[in-house]
């Protein structure tokens, strides 16, 4: 009779708790959209844009103000700039970061996906599938922010310092994109990819003990990998440094996050090689090879060339 008590005491504490797990475990089996302030009062532009995200019926729901912007980025704007919205389904661990822009409609005109990217693995979201959309032409700068509303929508706090400094990430990505728009040999593709290599560079060899003097050193050294070698400025470089250890201090190089970081970081580097911008790139590097072969300056170009395109092969060799 004890016997039988004693297990019908621990089924009844088991069933008691089973709720709250269940609970927990379904959270995020609905998406979550969040809609830019400004489409709260204007019907149509929310249904288009409600359309481009691909929203369903049970979706979560909810508005990013520029008070939460103010909150996660450190920066402000008027509600009625804020149009980009944004719909996520957090994944299981090791499902990786997709992120698609929809511009159909409207256009994504100052971030790329890299971009968004890579902010967003900074911040720690490093398995979710999302999706940002705008009806009309806009920035897109908002959108971080409705992703970590996101998850406040779902009862999930996200670090402060790491969404700001998610933000100073994308922000010093897109403005020293805008600095070198004319620069030749320049990509924010390249960028993108030069910065997801440092990272992977510190948790491989160093994880979250690494010095200001070793982050310049892979910094110069994923620099030249990239081409950026002699385009990128000293004070962009001392900026690219500055983010590289910031994040450092949040302690996502190191422990369960970084494997998860190192996961997406690896995956954004597949995409990056493999998309339509790299190629371009490339054949953009060829153009300039023809053209300073021309010029007779053709045995430097083909050092250069060749340590830009080579790195992606001593990428995937290094990691094993």
């Amino acid at each position: 009779m004890y016997k039988k008590f004693t297990l019908l005491a621990v089924a009844v504490l088991l069933i008691s708790m089973l709720p709250s797990t269940l609970k927990a475990a379904s959270e995020w089996e609905n998406a979550v959209t969040i809609f830019g302030a400004a489409l709260e009062n204007d019907d149509d532009l929310r249904v288009d844009t409600a359309e481009l995200l691909g929203v369903e019926d049970d979706d979560e729901t909810g508005y990013v103000y520029s008070g939460d912007l103010q909150n996660y980025l450190g920066v402000s704007y008027d509600d009625s700039v804020l149009k980009s919205s944004i719909r996520i389904i957090q994944r299981d661990p090791g499902h990786g970061l997709e992120i698609t822009l929809n511009e159909e409609m409207g256009e994504i005109t100052k971030i790329t996906e890299e971009t968004y990217q890579n902010a967003l693995i900074t911040s720690g979201v490093t398995d979710a599938d999302v999706t940002i959309a705008a009806a009309e032409n806009v920035t897109g700068e908002s959108a971080l922010s409705g992703i970590y509303k996101a998850y406040e929508v779902q009862g999930e706090e996200i670090s402060e310092e790491r969404t700001q400094n998610a933000q100073d990430e994308l922000e010093t990505i897109t403005d020293i994109a805008e600095e070198n728009s004319d620069a030749e040999g320049f990509s924010q593709v390249q960028l993108n990819k030069m910065i997801t290599e440092i990272k992977i560079e510190i948790v491989n060899n160093y994880g979250g003990d690494v010095s200001e003097d070793e982050v310049r050193n892979i910094v110069d050294e994923k620099m030249a990998d990239n081409g950026l070698d002699g385009i990128l400025s000293q004070d962009q470089i001392d900026r690219i440094v500055v983010i590289i250890l910031n994040i450092r201090d949040s302690g996502i190089f190191s422990g369960e996050e970084a494997e998860r970081l190192m996961e997406s970081s690896r995956n954004l580097i597949d995409q990056i090689t493999s998309s339509d911008a790299f190629s371009e790139a490339q054949d953009r590097a060829q153009e300039i090879g023809e053209e300073i072969q021309e010029s007779g300056a053709w045995d430097s170009f083909v050092t250069a060339l060749r340590n830009f395109f080579n790195s992606i092969v001593d990428f995937f060799r290094n990691l094993f």
